[in-house]
């Protein structure tokens, strides 16, 4: 069975003009056989993307809560469609029209809790639900919208695992960008990325989470554990699938990548405790940003050989 392989999105940025930078980014996701390839994310950080959302203002520090957080007039216009769509028609010159494309979009709960240290105005605290909710509600339309172009959705929530609201009320509102997607889409197309250490109840309130692609990491020592969540059953009466975080991303050089073996070993360990049914796709623990584009690529090649030698 060939599992896809993808990235969380980022990519160290490179210092060239946008649209050069974005074909170079893809250009290497087709070197290492991605099948799901992103933007690189290199017009700016997965919080700064969301600079302009109303209701948030930029200051000295960055983005702020200003006043009430609402939707864009038109989801249509949010800077990260034209990205992709540079990224489309990349694909189509190199003749490559049918790799899929994918959204990263930040969630409600580490967006709002990462504006909201910037500066919070118009709520109450940091434990004020209505923030959220209201981030939430003004992130439905950009999801939407990444649904009616036919791109995968990746939502990114790092803040559920940092323990930044209750897990369980955290999924609740994290659910609530999905409610107008079809079934068919939350079950083939959509998944929702939370790196960092979990615990058992942080795992299993992301079981309700309401797509069928949970995104982990198991690579860096501080997630290795969380393979020992990983149960078959739990898997299967939830209708989850795994993406597998297979190789860690801390590393400083070319020494510190983990090497194929290691990769591989880390992957057939995950599939012996849930299955191979239960993978769905396989990508680095997390983005790659802050490393060097030697290292980054060093990642992705020996992401790639260990797939290709274990036949995937």
């Amino acid at each position: 069975m060939k599992v896809p392989k993808t990235v969380i999105g980022s990519f160290p940025v490179k210092n060239k003009p946008l649209e050069d930078a974005i074909k170079e980014v893809v250009e290497t996701q087709l070197r290492y056989d991605i099948n799901i390839v992103s933007d690189g994310e290199q017009r700016a950080d997965m919080i700064n993307y969301f600079g302009d959302l109303p209701g948030v203002g930029r200051g000295p520090r960055g983005p702020f809560v200003q006043s009430k957080i609402s939707p864009y007039n038109r989801p249509e216009n949010f800077i990260k469609f034209y990205d992709l769509e540079i990224v489309k028609r990349y694909l189509v010159e190199r003749g490559k029209g049918d790799v899929d494309v994918k959204i990263t979009i930040t969630g409600p709960i580490t967006l709002a809790f990462y504006t909201s240290l910037n500066g919070l105005k118009y709520y109450s605290s940091l434990r004020d639900v209505n923030l959220y909710n209201d981030f939430a509600e003004a992130l439905a339309p950009i999801v939407f919208e990444a649904y009616r172009r036919r791109y995968y959705i990746q939502v990114d929530e790092p803040a559920l695992s940092a323990k930044v609201i209750d897990s369980k009320l955290g999924v609740s509102i994290v659910n609530k960008l999905f409610s107008s997607l079809p079934d068919y889409y939350k079950n083939e197309r959509t998944s929702v990325h939370v790196c960092g250490q979990l615990n058992p109840k942080i795992f299993r309130d992301l079981l309700d989470l309401d797509v069928h692609v949970i995104s982990l990491a198991f690579s860096a020592p501080n997630v290795q554990k969380n393979v020992e969540l990983l149960n078959k059953q739990l898997l299967h009466e939830s209708g989850k699938g795994l993406g597998v975080g297979c190789i860690n991303v801390q590393a400083k050089s070319l020494e510190d990548v983990e090497s194929v073996e290691t990769v591989a070993n880390r992957f057939i360990r995950i599939r012996e405790i849930v299955g191979e049914e239960h993978i769905i796709v396989v990508h680095p623990d997390c983005g790659l940003r802050p490393l060097s584009e030697q290292v980054a690529e060093a990642i992705l090649d020996r992401m790639n050989k260990a797939m290709a030698i274990l036949d995937y």
